[in-house]
């Protein structure tokens, strides 16, 4: 399967690169192929600008690395994105890569009941966060945003049928036993 890893953090120490080098090396051992996409090093610029925005209701960007993401999409089967939640939401960099990427006419067209999903070629989609809100009260509290935004609201709404959300809380307060034992977890996932 094909699979793309899409990567949402800056700092090269983070536990999220931790997750994102064991899902890519779960991944690989299983035969996958895996194409990454560290969204920071490859220097996407995940700012909407006017002229991306004069385009985007026709499926245009004025961003020439927006087709070459698009492309990388389509050639998958499995999306995976790994992240850390602050303040109770996606990164910045994250955020612009939704906006600026997934285009109508292309993630999706608009239709009489709101949108009509095209990315339906991508047979599961798996969200992995870290974050050190409690889940309980990212859930009670805060809403569950990256449950209401990402999950339903963009990806299950562009056509993605299977989409699993893991999310790993409090991080800050985690043991080493516990960060390994979610290594662990998470990378069981794509073992097979």
């Amino acid at each position: 399967m094909q699979t793309l890893v899409i990567l949402a953090h800056p700092y090269s120490k983070s536990y999220c690169h931790a997750l994102y080098q064991r899902v890519v090396q779960q991944l690989e051992g299983a035969g996958h192929t895996v194409d990454r996409l560290h969204l920071d090093a490859e220097g996407f610029d995940p700012v909407m600008r006017g002229a991306d925005l004069a385009g985007y209701a026709r499926g245009q960007s004025a961003d020439p690395a927006v087709a070459h993401y698009q492309a990388r999409i389509d050639a998958a089967q499995q999306l995976v994105f790994i992240f850390p939640i602050w303040w109770e939401v996606m990164p910045a960099l994250l955020k612009g890569f939704i906006d600026k990427v997934f285009t109508n006419g292309w993630a999706y067209k608009p239709s009489k009941h709101g949108v009509e999903g095209r990315l339906t070629h991508i047979e599961r989609a798996v969200v992995v966060t870290t974050m050190n809100t409690p889940k309980w009260a990212y859930r009670w509290l805060y809403g569950d945003a990256v449950q209401r935004a990402l999950v339903r609201g963009t990806l299950c709404k562009c056509g993605v049928r299977k989409v699993q959300w893991v999310a790993l809380s409090p991080v800050s307060h985690a043991t080493d036993a516990k960060r390994q034992a979610w290594l662990q977890q998470v990378g069981a996932m794509f073992g097979a």
